[in-house]
């Protein structure tokens, strides 16, 4: 139809070309409802997967640790009774190794018994002061050696220095006169006292204390060669003197143990992995399938009715292009524009859609 005939149509043409409008409007609403119920349902189906993924995920963890804890608690206590039993051989080997001491310097310490009951006698039937009978004596009187030298230094230092000035300390005076009247008379009786000492043992029994000297010697070179045997026991690597066997066998036993729980842990996990696993996901599945199913049905229906509404829309709007906006002008294919030029015509103001148009112009 040309443009002549159609532009001297009467308001029918108008008024279908409203209809049309209007048809075109309640489409693209139901076509914006369409979109959100399948933006809903898509919504819909990711919640259902993703609690789906969820539960695979928590139930698989859930399986796996409840493996492991079983066959975990079966080590731990194998791994109890591997401390038990160490700490049962560590005391048994320390017990042979003090016995085998015992026995090894038995009599290095009988010797040293009766040369200090032979120096009691000695000093007994010596008159001899009791301190003579302790190794501090020869130290202050008669030191041997760097050691004991150094502790005589220290001593001194201890009762020249050290004891005037803690005296001093407790004093409530601080005048430095009452230092040296302290370290004067401290000093006086620690000469007098050491001189009264010396007079009554070495310059009196000489002899005694020499002999009482050589004999202390003795003992410290016997609790040397103690000392040397209790390391080079300690320091020995050979066990076998000690029984230990029977507790060797029990952890080699429990060791063994350990490694068979082990392998018998991994096989279980191995089958978990292997067929229980994939029963499970496929029973949870099972239980969401249907519903997230139900959703997708629901949502292909939605898209073809959208496909529908979307093709009508395109019709419609090509049909409108075709025979009216190319007539009448894009900007007068509206709603306002239609229904005014259609109100023209009722009232008899135009007989054409030419004359509405141009009347609804100029009006413009």
């Amino acid at each position: 139809m040309d443009k002549e005939n159609l532009l001297a149509s009467d308001v029918g043409y108008l008024k279908d070309a409203l209809t049309i409008l209007n048809e075109i409007e309640s489409s693209k609403e139901t076509q914006k409802n369409l979109n959100q119920q399948i933006k809903e349902l898509e919504k819909n189906i990711q919640t259902k997967e993703k609690a789906c993924n969820d539960e695979i995920e928590f139930t698989m963890k859930k399986r796996r640790e409840e493996i492991a804890s079983s066959f975990d608690k079966q080590i731990r206590k194998e791994q109890d009774n591997i401390r038990k039993i160490r700490n049962d051989r560590e005391k048994a080997k320390n017990k042979g190794m003090q016995g085998r001491i015992e026995i090894e310097t038995m009599d290095l310490k009988g010797e040293n018994d009766q040369i200090t009951t032979e120096i009691k006698e000695i000093i007994k039937d010596s008159s001899l002061l009791k301190i003579c009978g302790y190794k501090i004596f020869y130290i202050l009187f008669s030191p041997k050696g760097i050691v004991e030298l150094l502790i005589l230094f220290l001593t001194m230092a201890a009762l020249l220095f050290g004891l005037p000035y803690g005296i001093f300390l407790l004093l409530p005076t601080s005048r430095p006169i009452w230092l040296l009247v302290i370290s004067f008379i401290l000093n006086m009786l620690f000469f007098v006292t050491y001189q009264m000492i010396m007079q009554k043992t070495k310059v009196v029994k000489g002899k005694e204390i020499a002999h009482i000297k050589g004999l202390q010697d003795k003992i410290s070179a016997n609790n040397h060669k103690i000392r040397a045997v209790k390391n080079s026991i300690l320091k020995d690597k050979n066990e076998k003197i000690y029984d230990l066997e029977s507790f060797d066998k029990q952890l080699k036993e429990l060791e063994e143990n350990i490694r068979s729980i082990t392998k018998e842990k991994q096989e279980a996990l191995t089958s978990f992995e292997g067929s229980t696993k994939n029963m499970l996901i496929e029973e949870i599945q099972g239980r969401y399938q249907g519903d997230i199913q139900d959703y997708q049905i629901k949502q292909d229906n939605v898209l073809k009715e959208r496909k529908g509404v979307e093709d009508f829309i395109r019709d419609r709007n090509k049909h409108m292009t075709a025979y009216y906006e190319a007539f009448l002008g894009k900007d007068y294919v509206t709603k306002e524009a239609l229904e005014n030029m259609i109100i023209l015509m009722e009232q008899e103001k135009a007989s054409t859609v030419a004359e509405a148009l141009a009347l609804y112009k100029s009006e413009r």
